[in-house]
């Protein structure tokens, strides 16, 4: 009788070791995902965090009341779901009763409408300073309260209840929601943010998660070089939303040129690139978006460039069908400025307006460059160079442009290829004819991508009032058409100024193995979330 009750046993363990084993075969949970990033978290506080590294930790420990979901849409988050007035000017969230803080430092408590109102109070307070105030200045007394006009309890963010939010707008913004999935929209709890007397964000006890993860470690000493976080599966959150990962394991290395090396040793599972070759793509999955755009600018105080005929032959000579193939892997011709990874209320930009719409593109662009000669009273226009920073990787498109500009044109220029640190010095200083650009942001908007071109970043002395006007109209867009039009009127100002030249789209890639799923990838921010991600080996 023993004997078989111990053999009953036995065989109870096999079936629950058996099962188990299915399990993980079947959805890869428990896994250690493992990845690089480059610089230790400047600040784990979602409403002051800016950098790259930051933002990584905080996409995985944090959840707003909405999130970007795998597909590039908006979907309920912290919150079970919302409603949108008619007028479009007061969002409710009703959150979930089940999310909850957890932290190292065994703090806990229940996630509540008090957390995101004081986040958004931390926002607009003058004293927190947070860079992402003028984000969300649609919400109502939010430029009054920055000022100090008001104080920040006339914001107008207030909870109804525990467990509902409103927030209440001075106008309908037709892509607010993705205002509220951005990091800095993350709630923050006010008790924890008080024990942490002022270490809030700076280490692993002074964090608090009610997301997927949580911080275990983190250990940086800038004279050591075995730095890294660990982040574990936050149970609570698990309960009711399964994380599949155990642990995230991120090596803080100081340097991403060791990314590719490291991932093709099994030391991580994932990196993300924006130079990747053929070789590469065939060997691994990717998720790629398309998120900057390379052009041509011209020294608006060039003694030719200065003169918009001149830019004008330039701009309408570049055929772009002629050199899309020549384009190298993660390259595309771009006839418009806006990428298409950028979306407006969970859809491409591009979809709505194509940006061949924009194309300027005119056979007869070398009689417009013999009337600019003419005009100026010259027979050519010499000593001209065009000048690229030797990371970028489209520059044999540079010499073919220049090749046809001078068999079409008869204009002569020479491409010269130089070194970050010298590429820097002549566009700060206007040391140079025409340049090559790479144009884009740390998110997923288009009003911050046309934005550049209105801050006179890359263009000593250049100014357009078509442009200020179409981009300050973008934030208060009423509607999704509404807003893709000003979108399109802003990249008009600045195409048919022709002083900047959209060359070539480029993509930014997360790279990992086929054993590996359901990573979300947020190219701009050179993010991912690893809650749903699963690892089959």
């Amino acid at each position: 009788m023993k004997l078989k009750r111990f053999l009953n046993i036995i065989s109870v363990l096999l079936v629950i070791v058996f099962a188990l084993t299915s399990c993980k075969e079947e959805d890869g949970s428990g896994y250690t995902f493992k990845m690089n990033i480059e610089n230790n978290p400047s600040n784990l506080d979602p409403q002051m965090a800016e950098d790259s590294s930051s933002l990584m930790i905080i996409s995985n420990m944090m959840e707003g009341l909405v999130r970007i979901s795998d597909t590039g849409g908006i979907v309920p988050a912290a919150a079970e779901n919302f409603e949108m007035s008619g007028n479009g000017l007061v969002y409710t969230f009703h959150l979930r009763q089940d999310r909850m803080w957890e932290s190292e430092s065994d703090f806990t408590a229940n996630v509540t409408a008090g957390d995101f109102v004081f986040a958004f109070r931390r926002i607009f307070d003058p004293e927190t300073d947070s860079p992402y105030s003028s984000d969300y200045m649609c919400i109502k007394n939010g430029g009054a309260v920055l000022n100090g006009a008001l104080p920040v309890e006339s914001l107008g963010v207030r909870a109804l209840d525990d467990f509902t939010v409103e927030f209440t707008l001075e106008y309908p913004y037709f892509d607010f929601l993705t205002l509220l999935a951005k990091p800095a929209a993350m709630p923050c709890c006010k008790d924890f943010f008080a024990l942490s007397k002022g270490r809030y964000g700076m280490a692993a006890d002074a964090t608090a998660s009610n997301g997927a993860f949580y911080i275990k470690e983190w250990n940086y000493d800038p004279y050591w070089d075995n730095n890294y976080i660990i982040m574990r599966r936050n149970k609570s959150y698990s309960e009711s939303s399964f994380v599949y990962p155990y642990s995230l394991n991120f090596f803080i290395t100081g340097d991403s040129s060791i990314d590719a090396e490291n991932y093709a040793e099994g030391d991580i599972d994932c990196y993300v690139s924006h130079t990747v070759d053929e070789k590469t793509l065939s060997a691994n999955k990717n998720i790629s978006a398309e998120t900057k755009t390379a052009g041509l600018v011209f020294n608006p105080r060039s003694k030719y460039f200065g003169s918009k005929v001149f830019r004008e032959a330039l701009a309408k000579s570049v055929n772009r069908e002629a050199y899309s193939h020549e384009l190298p892997a993660g390259m595309s011709a771009a006839f418009g400025i806006v990428p298409s990874g950028i979306n407006i209320q969970g859809k491409s930009y591009r979809d709505i307006i194509p940006d061949r719409t924009l194309s300027v593109y005119d056979a007869g662009a070398a009689q417009i460059w013999e009337n600019a000669l003419k005009a100026a009273g010259l027979d050519s226009v010499d000593n001209v160079k065009i000048t690229v920073p030797d990371s970028f990787a489209g520059s044999d498109i540079i010499y073919n442009m220049t090749e046809r500009w001078q068999n079409e044109l008869l204009f002569n220029c020479r491409v010269e290829i130089v070194s970050q640190n010298e590429y820097e010095t002549k566009i700060s200083e206007g040391t140079y004819d025409i340049a090559l650009i790479e144009v884009g942001c740390d998110e997923n908007s288009a009003y911050k991508f046309m934005k550049f071109f209105s801050e006179d970043r890359m263009f000593s002395g250049y100014a357009n009032s078509g442009l200020m006007t179409a981009v300050n109209g973008i934030k208060t867009a009423d509607s999704l058409s509404a807003g893709a039009e000003r979108i399109k009127s802003a990249e008009t100002a600045v195409i048919t100024d022709y002083s900047f030249i959209p060359l070539c789209y480029e993509s930014e890639y997360l790279i990992f193995g086929e054993e590996v799923s359901d990573i979300v990838f947020y190219p701009y921010s050179e993010t991912a979330y690893f809650g749903n991600a699963k690892n089959f080996d």
